[in-house]
This record gives structure tokens, C-alpha cells and sequence, in this order.
């Protein structure tokens, strides 16, 4: 907690508490993550649409999963490789779509296993760093995106602000 202490103290002693608490968001807790994917439960319902949620790591390690009901089998493993791709690429799948066409700059990259360019992946940055990444699976690709986007829109209003790119 900031001391109201009389000038240059006061200054660095709050200085140095805002750099540990910045320095302390470089990773989602398991209560993070579990509240991330409540919200992404909770758009999926709304919309009626029986999702696979995974969320990774900045190193791509997935740090949590569920399936709802009904989900189809495939989104059990996009749902992970659309996680992963967003936080290795830092970017969102669906970005990618156009880059990996031919005579795209990443032409090719598609045929990388692991590798989703379907959208439903998104990575979550806060304060410029790399938390990790989600990816929602179940739906269209637009449906994907929108549930991925409310969850990370719900997480930022209510807890601290990510943001899907830097």
C-alpha cells in the first residue's frame, strides 16, 4: 500500500510499489484463469453455442481447459492450437488467415503442426506484456472471435485491463 509521506520519500517509495505491482501481472493466476473462462462460458451460453475453451501461458503451456456440452470433437483440439498459435504468433489467428495465403509473408505457415488460422484465438497482453493467449472453439469463426472478445472485454472491466495486441 503507497505511503503519504512528505516529498522525495513519498515519491519513490510509490514509485517502487506501482514498478512491483506492474511487474507482478506477467502471468494469469489459476483464479485469472478460472474467471477468464467463466466469462467465455457465460458469452458462449448467451449465444448458445457449445464451445471448447483453452488458455495458454505466454510460453504457450495451457493453463486451463473445459468443454461444454455437446462441444464438436474437432474444437477439443483447435481450441488448444488456437491458444497456443495466438501467444507464439502474439497475434490473433484470424490475422493470420490472410498472411499464410500464397504470396502472403507467411505463405506456408499453416502447414506447421500445431499451427491454427482460424479465428477464436486471441493473446492477452496487459501493460505491454505477453500474459498468455485463449482460444474458443465450437462455433463460426465469427462466433469464435465474438466469444473470445467478450470474455477478454468482461475480464478488463472487472478485474485489470487486457488488451488482445500490444
Amino acid at each position: 500500500m503507497k505511503q503519504a509521506l512528505p516529498g522525495d520519500i513519498a515519491r519513490r517509495i510509490n514509485e517502487a510499489v506501482d514498478r512491483h505491482l506492474a511487474a507482478a501481472r506477467r502471468a494469469f493466476s489459476l483464479d485469472d484463469a478460472a474467471l477468464l473462462a467463466s466469462y467465455a462460458r457465460e458469452a458462449a451460453e448467451s449465444s448458445r453455442v457449445p464451445i471448447v475453451f483453452s488458455l495458454v501461458d505466454a510460453a504457450g503451456r495451457q493453463r486451463y481447459f473445459f468443454s461444454m456440452d455437446n462441444a464438436l470433437l474437432v474444437s477439443h483440439t483447435l481450441a488448444g492450437q488456437k491458444a497456443w498459435t495466438a501467444a507464439a504468433m502474439k497475434m490473433a489467428t484470424h490475422q493470420l488467415a490472410d498472411k499464410v495465403q500464397p504470396g502472403g509473408p507467411l505463405a506456408g505457415l499453416q502447414h506447421t503442426p500445431g499451427v491454427c488460422c482460424l479465428g477464436g484465438g486471441l493473446p492477452c497482453w496487459s501493460q505491454g506484456a505477453l500474459l498468455g493467449a485463449i482460444g474458443v472453439s465450437g462455433g463460426s469463426v465469427e462466433e469464435d472471435i465474438a466469444i473470445a472478445s467478450a470474455a477478454l472485454a468482461r475480464f478488463s472491466r472487472e478485474h485489470f485491463p487486457l488488451t488482445p495486441s500490444v
